[in-house]
């Protein structure tokens, strides 16, 4: 699940990568490698279609070396090399004393065609698949409170700042001063 991990993580950038298959898990010498950036706007889908893109254009490159024998292989360098736990369905669960900005980059990792971020109200399960950060929100507000319910959406404060819930599944009907 490196995608989703490098949302998740706020990361701004990844890599498409090719690796010379070994005993470990994309162990391996390297191939081909092309650096991906991963812009604020960027969700599951768009970061997947890039990554697409970006390994079919390896693909291509890399063909004509394999057919030749003339591969060149880049040992990895193990201090660098990360490897991501596979993720579980409690790692999608909103806590709303994160801050803003992780359930925010939570959301965008597990945005379709993934499973979507999720919290618990009334003991239904509620999707998030689309969310926005507010900045500059009292401070004296706990985390879960909604603090405004308009047509873009319901707003949540965090953990830090506040996060508006664009698109849930299913469209929550909650009024301001209400708890998630």
């Amino acid at each position: 699940h490196p995608l989703i991990w490098a949302l998740v993580l706020g990361l701004k950038e990844t890599a498409s990568t090719f690796f010379f298959m070994d005993e470990g898990a994309d162990s391996g010498d390297i191939l081909s490698q092309q650096k991906i950036e991963i812009l604020d706007e960027d969700d599951a889908a768009t970061l997947y279609e890039k990554v697409t893109i970006s390994a079919l254009e390896l693909i291509k490159a890399c063909v004509p070396q394999l057919n030749s024998g003339s591969t060149p292989r880049t040992v990895q360098d193990r201090k660098r090399a990360n490897v991501w736990r596979k993720r579980c369905k409690a790692d999608g669960q909103i806590d709303w004393r994160m801050s803003a900005c992780s359930i925010h980059n939570l959301v965008r990792g597990l945005a379709k065609p993934y499973v979507g971020a999720h919290f618990l109200y009334q003991r239904q399960e509620i999707k998030v698949w689309k969310t926005v950060v507010i900045k500059d929100v009292l401070k004296n507000i706990e985390p879960g409170k909604i603090i405004l319910v308009d047509n873009n959406g319901i707003v949540v404060k965090t953990g830090e700042n506040a996060i508006r819930l664009i698109k849930t599944d299913p469209v929550l009907d909650i009024g301001p001063g209400s708890y998630l």
